[in-house]
């Protein structure tokens, strides 16, 4: 008893020490995510890739609904009638009967003067431009989602040279303190230092509030809520664009918008030849099979029924009808052929503008690779001449200016050449989910 007793008075407290609460470390981190997992899920959550796929749906429901025209239509027909009328024995029936009739109908298009042909045709034009749609809307995402992801991994770099340059202040503030104390800096110095550091605070302050709406732009292009990290870099190897000739090239072959807008002319030179045969004759074959019956008191009179036959339709004069449908149809042709004029035009000035952006970010590049790396030392040797007592402030201040200058200006041309090259190779209509996670393009990047 005294032993089950004892049991009993330390098992809360065994317990309260054996579960404890999950410690923070014991949380799960944020998920980290790649550029090929961004845009992976950016395809997956796209609204507009998911409507242009429904899209893509209706388009393959028109085609149905198109090419049954050219179908044989049974239709059946059945019904139960109770009638009532005081002439029906003048006819021989009573005064109330019963009827019974069914009936199936067989409608067949003979020759429509090419309207059914030319409808189905249109469809499946429709169809393929549908495809075309679908495959803009996902390399728009692409483009998009890939773009703010280089804004993100660029406002983690510009927040890096900020912290950076909070600690090179910091620092300079304590070496001026210490020389203080030594009484070989003045009052001056220390404030100055202050100030400095000081004023590198906002700065600091503004690039993670750039990470965080950074972060919520490639969020919404994935469709996450939570938090998240990136992985990636802006460091690349260079490399040069192609030819405006090639682009171009390259564009009028992959485009899918160039695509689209082949597809549309399709579509609107068969709806032509629907509108022109709008006021040509046309044969159907047509047969009914049917069954009825009369209901009365005292008989039952049922009966058979069929009749079969080709029936010539032509519309003689529709009121200028056909007509109104043809400059219609025309008009819509030509628009189409102005819209993919004006696109191709499109594409030949965004091509110039995007290959003038790359090779502008890699002379950019080039020219700062070499300065950062010289004010860098630059830096070092002023700091060193400072603590020494052979360097002045003025010359320390301009060191960290150059220096922080040099590193905000390299990581922006970093950002913009990729950009650059993601614009481009969209212009030129490649495959921007290969394109940006392979070897051929960027491999630092990915």
């Amino acid at each position: 008893m005294p032993h089950a007793l004892i049991l009993l008075l330390t098992l809360p407290v065994f317990v309260a020490f054996t579960i404890q609460p999950c410690s923070a470390d014991s949380e799960t981190a944020p998920r980290e995510i790649t550029l090929k997992e961004c845009l992976e899920r950016t395809l997956a959550y796209s609204r507009d890739v998911l409507i242009a796929n429904e899209g893509r749906n209706m388009s393959r429901g028109r085609y149905i609904e198109e090419r049954s025209a050219a179908l044989p239509q049974f239709r059946a027909d059945a019904h139960v009638a109770r009638a009532h009328n005081d002439q029906y024995p003048l006819q021989g029936f009573p005064v109330e009967l019963t009827e019974y009739a069914g009936n199936v109908k067989l409608t067949q298009a003979l020759f429509t003067w090419g309207q059914i042909g030319a409808a189905i045709k249109a469809a499946g034009y429709d169809k393929t431009s549908a495809e075309h749609q679908l495959r803009e809307a996902k390399q728009l995402a692409l483009r998009e989602a890939a773009t703010s992801f280089y804004d993100l991994l660029l406002t983690l770099e510009l927040a890096k040279v900020a912290r950076d340059n909070v600690a090179q202040k910091q620092r300079h503030l304590d070496e001026t303190q210490r020389r203080h104390q030594m009484e070989v800096a003045t009052d001056y110095d220390v404030l100055s230092a202050s100030v400095a550091l000081a004023n590198a605070q906002p700065a600091l302050a503004q690039a993670e509030n750039d990470i965080r709406l950074a972060g919520d732009r490639v969020g919404y292009y994935m469709g996450i809520r939570e938090d998240f990290k990136v992985s990636g870099s802006l460091i690349c190897r260079t490399r040069r664009p192609e030819t405006l000739e090639v682009v171009l090239e390259r564009a009028r072959t992959n485009r899918p918008e160039v695509a689209y807008y082949e597809s549309r002319v399709g579509v609107f030179k068969e709806l032509l030849r629907v509108a022109k045969a709008g006021d040509k004759p046309r044969l159907d074959f047509q047969t009914n099979l049917g069954w009825s019956s009369y209901d009365t008191i005292t008989d039952q009179l049922p009966g058979q029924h069929w009749d079969a036959g080709i029936y010539l339709s032509f519309p003689i004069f529709d009121g200028f009808l056909t007509k109104g449908k043809v400059i219609q149809a025309k008009s819509r042709l030509a628009t189409t052929d102005f819209e993919m004029k004006k696109l191709l035009d499109n594409i030949a000035l965004e091509a110039r503008s995007a290959i003038n952006r790359v090779d502008e970010s890699i002379r950019v590049i080039e020219a700062l690779e070499a300065t950062t790396t010289q004010a860098e030392r630059l830096l070092h040797m002023a700091e060193l001449g400072y603590k020494n007592g052979v360097k002045t402030k003025l010359e320390v201040d301009d060191a960290e200016s150059n220096l922080l200058a040099a590193r905000i200006n390299l990581v922006k041309a970093q950002r913009d050449y990729v950009v650059a090259q993601t614009r481009l190779l969209w212009i030129m209509g490649e495959d921007l989910q290969t394109a940006l996670t392979t070897s051929d393009f960027l491999p630092a990047c990915r």
